[in-house]
């Protein structure tokens, strides 16, 4: 198999895995992949994932597509969904997710990508947002605040909560009280109940005093 036929094939993803390789070559020599980084076709994003290094990266959609395929299973969660939804206002220089498999941290050419570490009866609470030909699993609204606050004990008091910055107004309009309320039960949790209920609190009180 010649590069132009390897690109042919792939050029629209904005990752690939070694595995729909060998599926669409069978036989496929690896060492080609060496080649072709060697020359400067490919980027290695790491073991067993890479990209052309020809196609622009579009948008966080693509980041976080990437995200969601070099590390499964996983959602985009915490930061990264706080800043989708606006609810923060600082840019996330690394993209976070949350997984069942170990916590973990990749340094890669586009970019760092941290997974936090979740129970399997706690991978819930996400949807697919379709962008283009893909769609990438980012948690809805109320779990990526809950996942948030699961992996980040140390946040409990009203303090805590003001050094977040989040912007009241976004939350307001676009979190469902109501399944948050739902979500946070499931987790099972009174230490997290405990500072979940502090949290929306504070959420209540400034959110709506604007």
């Amino acid at each position: 198999m010649d590069y132009l036929g390897f690109q042919q094939t792939f050029d629209w993803l904005p990752v690939i895995s070694t595995r729909e390789i060998e599926k669409a070559f069978p036989g496929f020599d690896r060492n080609a992949l060496t080649r072709w980084q060697k020359k400067g076709y490919l980027q290695k994003i790491r073991n067993g994932f890479y990209r052309f290094t020809s196609r622009r990266l579009k948008s966080d959609s693509d980041i976080f597509f990437i995200a969601n395929r070099i590390y499964q299973p996983s959602y985009v969660s915490l930061q990264s969904a706080m800043r989708w939804y606006d609810f923060i206002p600082e840019g996330v220089f690394t993209v976070t997710s949350v997984s069942t498999l170990k916590t973990i941290r990749f340094s890669t050419p586009v970019g760092a990508f941290s997974y936090g570490s979740l129970k399997p009866e706690l991978f819930w609470g996400y949807h697919l947002e379709t962008y283009g030909d893909f769609r990438i699993r980012i948690a809805d609204p109320a779990k990526a605040l809950l996942d948030f606050l699961y992996l980040n004990p140390h946040l409990a008091t009203e303090d805590h909560f003001f050094e977040l910055r989040l912007n009241m107004m976004e939350i307001k309009e676009k979190l469902d009280f109501r399944v948050f309320e739902r979500y946070l039960g499931h987790f099972s949790s009174p230490a997290l109940q405990a500072r979940a209920d502090s949290f929306m609190k504070f959420i209540k009180a400034y959110a709506f005093a604007i």
